[in-house]
């Protein structure tokens, strides 16, 4: 759950990384979707009453897991 994530100290650098990619930038678009896929899990759990325990989550596993429990 994103409950157990621990905290993220962000640090931000004052120079530029030409290493990176044409513009020097790196991306932290990753940073941001930290919780959502618990929040996906955590929903799809609420709704169906099944545990997705690896991703990608697909439906014919859910429906697997339904039947065993």
């Amino acid at each position: 759950m994103h409950a157990d994530v621990p905290d993220i100290d962000i640090v931000m650098l004052d120079e530029v990384d030409l290493e990176a990619n044409p513009i020097g930038v790196k991306g932290v678009g990753e940073l941001g979707a930290c919780g959502s896929s618990a929040a996906v899990v955590y929903a799809i759990y609420n709704a169906c009453g099944v545990w997705a325990r690896q991703f990608p989550v697909r439906l014919a596993t859910l429906v697997a897991n339904m039947v065993d429990t």
